[in-house]
C-alpha cells in the first residue's frame, strides 16, 4: 500500500502529457461543432434557394391564374417556375404543392406554394440518425384589373386637350370618357359644363376640374388603354353613284351680301353718243360703295357656298354743262355684286340614294332615304343640312379623301348602323361583318382628315351606332338621341362645345360593350 501511495503521489505531481489529455477530451466537441457548422451552412443555403424558387413559383402561378382559370394551367406554371430556379437542391427537392388560398378578406384570391427537401448529411446524419427536412412556403395574391368602356374616346396619343369640354355643354350619361393621349393636359375643361360621365380615364393627365365639380372616378396615366377599333378595316363599295332629288323644284336660300358700287366719269361732245373723255369739269362727283347683308334670302338654285355674281352694270348719261359741240356729260355707272354664304339648298322632290361611291360627297337637299348598305364618301362630305327628313337603317358611311360628316341643327335625322347580317347582305364577308356590326361612320385611316366634322343636331336627331374618325377632330355641339344602339364617338380629338346636351348615349337598360381598357391586373407576394 505504501508503494501504491508513493506512485500516485508521483503521478499527481507529474504534469507531462496534460495537453494530450485535454485534446483527447475536447476533440469530440471540436469536431462536432465544426461538423454542425458545415451542416447548418448547407441547410441555410438550401432554404434560401428553395425560398426564392417558391416565391417565384407563387408569383408565376398567380399570373397564370389571372390568364387561365384552369387549375392545371396555374399549377403547371408554378411548378415550372419553381424547378427552373433550383440548382443545388434540384436533385432532392420534392414536387411542391400548389393550391388556391384566401388572403385578407378575399376568398381563393391567392396561390400558395409549399415545398420540402430532405437529405442526410455526414455529421448530422450520424447524430440525428437520419436526414433533415427543409420546408419553405410562399403566397402571392392576385386581382384581375378593372375594364373600362367609354362613349367618348380620343385616340391621339400625344395631343394636349385631346378631349376638350367647354361652354355650357352638358354630358350626363354615365358611360365614360377616355383619352389615349399621354400629354399632361390630355383632358381639359374650359367654361362651365355639367358632366356626369361615371369615370374619366386617360393615358395622360386629367383636368382637376373633374375632382372639384363631379363625382366621377378619374384615373390618370393609365398604361393599358387602347383604341378598340384599331384593328378594323373599312368596307368598300366601288359602284359609282350620284345624288339627286327627283320630281321636285330646286331652290336655295342664303345670306346675301349686296355690294353697290357707283362710279362717275365726265365726257364732252355734241351728244351722249359722240363724246370724248373730259377731265376739266370743275364739280366732279366722288364714287361710292355700300354693302348690305340680309339672311335667308332667295338664291338661284345650285348656288355655290361663297360664290359671287355681278349682273350687267347700269349706265346713265346726264348733261351737266356746256352747249353745242361742247356739251359736258356725267356718266354714272352702277354695279351690283351679290355674295352668297350659308347656302341652304332645297328641293321639293325625294332624294334618290343607293349604296356606292359618291365622289365629291353628298349634300342633302331634300327629304332623303338611304337604303341599307355601304356608302363611300370620297372627298367632300356627308352634309345634312336644315329642314329635311333624312332616314337610313342598316347604313355605314366610309369617309375617304378628306371627306367629313356635318349634321346641322334643325336636321330631322334618323341613322342606324347595320347589323352583321345586313353587312353580309351588302357583300361584306361574315368575319368582317361580325367585327363591323354597329359601325355607323368609319373614316379611312389613309384619309387626309378634315376639320369640318361637326355634329350639331337637335332632339330630332337620332344616331345609333359608332362614329369613328381616327384622323379627324369631331366637334359635338348639339343634341342627339339613341333608340336602338348605343352612340359612341371615337375620334383623333374630340371637342364638346357650346350648348351640347347629351343626356344618354345608350338606350334604356343597355350599356356600351366596347372596351378601351383590359384593366391592369395586380399580383403581389404577400407571404
Amino acid at each position: 500500500m505504501r508503494s501504491l501511495r508513493a506512485w500516485l503521489l508521483d503521478l499527481k505531481s507529474n504534469t507531462g502529457g496534460n495537453a494530450a489529455i485535454l485534446m483527447a477530451v475536447g476533440l469530440p466537441m471540436l469536431l462536432g461543432s465544426a461538423g454542425l457548422a458545415v451542416d447548418l451552412a448547407q441547410w441555410y443555403m438550401w432554404k434560401g434557394e428553395m425560398q426564392y424558387a417558391a416565391d417565384q413559383a407563387a408569383l408565376a402561378g398567380a399570373w397564370a391564374r389571372i390568364d387561365y382559370k384552369s387549375r392545371d394551367n396555374y399549377v403547371a406554371r408554378a411548378r415550372q417556375e419553381f424547378t427552373s430556379n433550383l440548382s443545388t437542391t434540384a436533385a432532392f427537392t420534392n414536387t411542391p404543392s400548389v393550391n388556391l388560398a384566401s388572403w385578407a378578406s378575399g376568398s381563393s384570391n391567392s396561390v400558395a406554394v409549399v415545398a420540402t427537401a430532405t437529405k442526410t448529411l455526414p455529421f448530422s446524419g450520424i447524430v440525428m440518425g437520419g436526414g433533415v427536412t427543409i420546408r419553405v412556403s410562399a403566397q402571392a395574391s392576385f386581382a384581375a384589373g378593372l375594364a373600362y368602356t367609354s362613349c367618348l374616346i380620343a385616340t391621339d396619343t400625344n395631343d394636349s386637350g385631346s378631349i376638350t369640354i367647354g361652354g355650357n355643354s352638358s354630358l350626363t350619361a354615365a358611360c365614360g370618357i377616355a383619352s389615349l393621349s399621354t400629354s399632361a393636359s390630355s383632358i381639359v375643361v374650359n367654361g362651365n359644363p355639367t358632366v356626369s360621365a361615371g369615370w374619366v380615364v386617360s393615358a395622360g393627365g386629367i383636368d382637376d376640374w373633374f375632382n372639384l365639380h363631379t363625382n366621377d372616378e378619374t384615373h390618370e396615366y393609365m398604361t393599358n388603354l387602347f383604341d378598340p377599333f384599331a384593328a378594323l378595316s373599312p368596307p368598300t363599295n366601288t359602284t359609282a353613284r350620284t345624288y339627286s332629288c327627283a320630281g321636285g323644284t330646286a331652290s336655295a336660300v342664303a345670306t346675301v351680301a349686296t355690294q353697290l358700287d357707283v362710279a362717275y366719269a365726265y365726257y364732252i361732245g355734241a351728244n351722249a353718243n359722240n363724246v370724248t373723255a373730259y377731265s376739266g369739269y370743275g364739280s366732279p362727283k366722288v364714287g361710292t360703295s355700300t354693302t348690305t347683308t340680309l339672311d335667308n334670302q332667295a338664291a338661284p338654285a345650285g348656288t355655290v357656298e361663297g360664290s359671287s355674281s355681278t349682273p350687267s352694270s347700269v349706265i346713265t348719261n346726264t348733261q351737266v354743262d356746256g352747249s353745242g359741240n361742247n356739251k359736258i356729260y356725267e356718266r354714272k355707272t352702277t354695279t351690283t355684286t351679290y355674295t352668297y354664304t350659308n347656302v341652304v339648298e332645297s328641293d321639293t322632290g325625294q332624294g334618290s340614294i343607293l349604296p356606292g361611291t359618291y365622289t365629291g360627297g353628298i349634300k342633302v337637299k331634300c327629304n332623303t332615304v338611304f337604303t341599307p348598305g355601304v356608302y363611300v364618301i370620297n372627298g367632300g362630305g356627308l352634309d345634312i343640312d336644315g329642314r329635311y327628313l333624312v332616314t337610313g337603317a342598316g347604313v355605314i358611311f366610309v369617309l375617304k379623301g378628306g371627306a367629313y360628316l356635318k349634321i346641322n341643327g334643325g336636321s330631322n335625322v334618323t341613322l342606324t348602323a347595320p347589323t352583321s347580317s345586313q353587312l353580309v347582305t351588302a357583300g361584306v364577308t361574315a368575319t368582317e361583318a361580325a367585327k363591323l356590326s354597329g359601325m355607323l361612320v368609319f373614316e379611312d385611316r389613309s384619309s387626309s382628315g378634315s376639320n369640318k366634322t361637326r355634329i350639331n343636331g337637335n332632339a330630332s336627331t337620332v344616331l345609333n351606332g359608332v362614329m369613328y374618325f381616327p384622323v379627324s377632330t369631331a366637334n359635338f355641339a348639339g343634341t342627339a338621341t339613341v333608340t336602338s344602339q348605343c352612340l359612341m364617338i371615337a375620334a383623333n380629338n374630340i371637342v364638346i362645345e357650346g350648348t351640347a346636351d347629351m343626356s344618354t348615349f345608350c338606350p334604356a337598360n343597355t350599356v356600351s360593350d366596347d372596351f378601351i381598357s383590359s384593366g391592369a391586373p395586380m399580383v403581389r407576394l404577400v407571404s
